[in-house]
């Protein structure tokens, strides 16, 4: 474990001891100046009064008769007093009626106070100065103690000057009962925007469980909260019922997180029987049935909290669960206010009567939705980076289907060449060609030389341009093949010889019947030059590999020199010719007369020869 990751548990773990006891190290301070109350006799029922102390608690009975008791208190004041009293109750758990000397001047309906289960509050009350008597007064609280098995907390008392008690009741009446409205106001939207992700996010299991929760610990909490009023108390039973298949909600949640989903669902079996079990007994509603249920469900709801923080805690460390680890520390805050409470209402009137649990679910709700946060926050990086892969794959489909159609287009392009190709080939070979054969005949006939032999130049010309238009790439030798072929009956009339070797030639690609004709119309010139000009008896045409990595192809002939004859003979067409194969031709005479050198490229360019046709 690094250093930081060290140090952010150990302030976690301070931060989190000091939320759990920091609340019980931090009290108001009592009111000075003022008379203290701290004895009472207390009478309940028919029972005779017995001389109590200030706080006390009363724990229900099995066997109790009534829903109230008394507690008769006595004060002296001095004759004559210029300034009102007040009557001030730091904290009081359940509604309480005042008389001062037998007149009522608080009563169970004109009460303006909440209290419940998770909320106390103080009291504070202006003696009306006709009631008061100069002397010993009479002060008598009637606490309400029925309609649930919790103990009726009642604490000291304190009677003076309003600007003795004003301070520490505004104090008190903000940390007991403000601030703990405001707390379950925050609860309440928390769980109604939870509930609401529900309907967006149906797939996902845990806002079902945790909107399933949220509801009935909504209802349960605000019964909690005001349910020793009239209009409440009899659904408190049924609440205080439900608190272990709440538990058991709670527990499923943090197996959820922790990825256990099949214990989750038993937790799911547990809840329905815990709630099933218990509600007979709120149903009954005999104060022997609330008498059991309340301690039962206390000791289940303890029980479950070191649950809760077990199998958060083992997600954490064990499983290193990220999201255990954010929710551990408000686990343990719910668990642990939980165990306190009820240690605090079984060790009544030890401790004042102050419920935490209210701060603690709102909490474990603000981490739940860190938690949710985060989930979200990895869906949507999830989400971007699945956008980016699928940009990135279509972007590569695309340019394939680009390719794909550019070879589409030339594909299409070269069949519908290749058509026209064949169109025209056939219509030279069958149209002029015979004409020209036609003319030679004639001319044979006739003994015209002149006419004969031009018309079997044009009908070779001809014969060679449709060969060329049959070439397809890499295809080069077998237009030498084929040029040598229609050469050698023309040279043997003329009696010359032809020396051929091409066998040496490299592969030269980028062949089309435009640049292979150009070659073929190269060679036809040096050779037409070599008969007509030499006159050459014998004619080499090698084909190599030059010094500087191109293809050569050499007319050699044993005539008379070009040079000699003082250029010209076609050589600049030639050269022009070689310039668009992007090559070379290079003239020489020999000792034994003319050597035609056609350098070209291992890739020949793709263009139109302006002669074809």
């Amino acid at each position: 474990m690094r250093t930081r990751e060290i140090i952010g548990w150990v302030v976690l773990a301070l931060v989190t001891v000091a939320a759990a006891i920091g609340p019980d190290l931090i009290s108001v301070p009592e009111p000075t100046g003022v008379i203290v109350l701290d004895h009472a006799a207390f009478v309940q029922g028919s029972r005779g009064p017995t001389r109590v102390a200030l706080p006390h608690a009363l724990f229900p009975k099995v066997d109790q008769a009534t829903d109230t008791a008394r507690y008769i208190l006595g004060f002296d004041l001095p004759a004559k007093s210029g300034e009102d009293l007040f009557l001030f109750l730091p904290s009081i758990n359940k509604r309480m009626a005042v008389t001062l000397n037998g007149e009522s001047i608080s009563s169970f309906d004109s009460g303006t106070l909440w209290t419940g289960l998770l909320l106390s509050s103080p009291v504070l009350l202006r003696l009306p100065r006709l009631a008061l008597r100069p002397g010993h007064n009479t002060l008598t609280l009637i606490a309400e103690t029925g309609w649930f098995a919790v103990p009726t907390y009642v604490p000291k008392v304190y009677v003076g000057a309003e600007a003795r008690l004003a301070t520490i009741y505004a104090w008190r009446f903000f940390l007991q009962n403000q601030l703990k409205v405001i707390t379950l106001g925050a609860y309440l939207l928390l769980s109604l925007g939870f509930i609401g992700a529900m309907f967006f996010r149906p797939i996902d299991p845990i806002f079902s469980w945790i909107s399933v929760y949220n509801v009935l610990s909504m209802i349960a909490s605000l019964v909690m909260f005001v349910g020793f009023q009239p209009f409440a108390q009899g659904l408190l039973p049924f609440a205080g019922a439900s608190v272990p298949g709440l538990g058991f909600l709670f527990i499923g949640v943090a197996l959820l997180i922790v990825d256990l989903p099949k214990a989750a669902r038993l937790t799911a079996g547990l809840a329905i029987v815990a709630t099933l079990a218990l509600w007979p007994l709120a149903i009954v509603g005999t104060m022997s049935a609330k008498v059991i249920l309340s301690p039962l469900s206390a000791v289940i709801a303890g029980f479950q909290g070191i649950v809760l923080v077990s199998v958060v805690a083992w997600g954490a460390f064990w499983r290193g669960n990220t999201e255990a680890r954010l929710l551990l520390a408000p686990v343990f805050l719910v668990s642990w206010y939980s165990l306190r409470d009820i240690y605090v209402a079984a060790t009544l009137p030890a401790h004042e009567f102050s419920v935490l649990l209210a701060f603690g679910r709102p909490l474990f709700l603000a981490a739940l939705t860190v938690v949710l946060m985060r989930r979200m926050g990895q869906s949507l990086d999830q989400l971007d980076r699945s956008n980016e892969t699928l940009a990135a794959k279509l972007a590569e489909r695309e340019a394939e289907l680009a390719i794909l159609s550019r070879q589409e287009r030339i594909e299409a392009g070269d069949r519908v060449r290749e058509q026209e190709r064949r169109r025209l080939t056939r219509d030279l070979h069958d149209g002029i060609s015979g004409h020209l054969a036609s003319i030679v005949a004639l001319s044979e006939r006739s003994g015209e030389k002149p006419i004969e032999n031009a018309a079997r130049d044009a009908l070779n010309d001809l014969r060679l341009v449709i060969y060329s238009l049959d070439l397809g790439d890499r295809e080069l030798p077998l237009a030498l093949a084929n040029f040598r072929d229609r050469l050698i009956p023309q040279l043997q009339r003329l009696g010359v010889r032809l020396d051929w070797s091409v066998a040496a030639l490299p592969e030269v690609s980028g062949v089309t019947p435009g640049n292979a004709l150009t070659v073929m119309r190269v060679l036809q010139e040096a050779i037409t030059n070599a008969i007509k000009h030499g006159p050459a008896r014998t004619i080499k045409i090698r084909g190599a590999m030059s010094d500087n990595g191109m293809a050569s192809i050499t007319v050699e002939n044993d005539g008379r020199p070009f040079l000699e004859s003082g250029g010209g003979f076609g050589l600049a067409n030639m050269r022009r010719r070689a310039a668009q194969l992007h090559g070379d031709l290079a003239v020489q005479d020999t000792d034994t007369g003319v050597k035609v050198s056609l350098l070209l490229p291992l890739q020949l360019p793709d263009f139109e020869d302006e002669s074809v046709g």
